[in-house]
């Protein structure tokens, strides 16, 4: 295997066994400011693939036990990675899961402002060779890695749409973050109600 593919499918094993064994935390998206409490902080945003995934193209078959729904945490959805410093492990045990192309409202501490590790699964197949090994045929995208600009003292940030433009070979060929801020916020008021604030503190690229 490609040293880059044992990378990346080391990141979604990572994702199941850590959420298996209890001491993994897939953040939630909230429908209520209440819901962020001190420590935390809403990020507002969005991923979009270019051209988005097609009915059908990413293949998941997880075999027959998949109790935590692993699948559908990864249908049309991307997989990222949060830590406290650049420099962190890849794969952490801190993890939002935004749908593609689709505005996401995500709580996480407020020190969890890097992305270390982002990816979409086109392929994660799971086959049962003998009673006591299975096989995991793993492609995924890898996403550039980011970090939130987030203050101790706010609520809700905007962090910008990361638009990535793939060829047919699902390498990016181009990563932009964009601000349509107008958009995100006239969602985030009608989510969360008129007098709601939301600051713009769009995500820069780690090096």
């Amino acid at each position: 295997m490609h040293p880059v593919a044992a990378r990346l499918a080391r990141g979604c094993l990572w994702l199941a066994a850590s959420l298996m064994a209890g001491c993994g935390t897939l953040h939630p998206e909230v429908t209520s400011l209440n819901e962020i409490s001190s420590g935390t902080v809403l990020v507002v945003g969005q991923v979009e693939l270019v051209p988005p995934l097609q009915p059908g193209e990413q293949k998941l078959k997880l075999g027959t036990f998949d109790p935590l729904d692993m699948a559908g945490k990864l249908r049309d959805r991307a997989v990222l990675h949060l830590a406290n410093e650049p420099k962190a492990a890849e794969e952490t045990w801190e993890v939002i899961n935004p749908r593609l192309g689709e505005t996401f409202f995500f709580r996480i501490p407020q020190d969890k402002r890097f992305v270390v590790m982002g990816t979409i699964t086109t392929k994660r197949v799971t086959t049962k060779v003998t009673r006591r090994q299975v096989v995991e045929d793993i492609a995924e995208i890898l996403l550039p890695r980011l970090e939130f600009d987030i203050k101790s003292t706010e609520k809700a940030v905007y962090v910008g749409t990361l638009r990535l433009h793939r060829d047919e070979f699902n390498e990016v060929t181009k990563a932009e973050i964009l601000d349509q801020y107008a958009r995100a916020s006239a969602e985030f008021k009608k989510k969360f109600g008129e007098r709601a604030v939301l600051r713009k503190a769009i995500a820069k690229p780690l090096k």
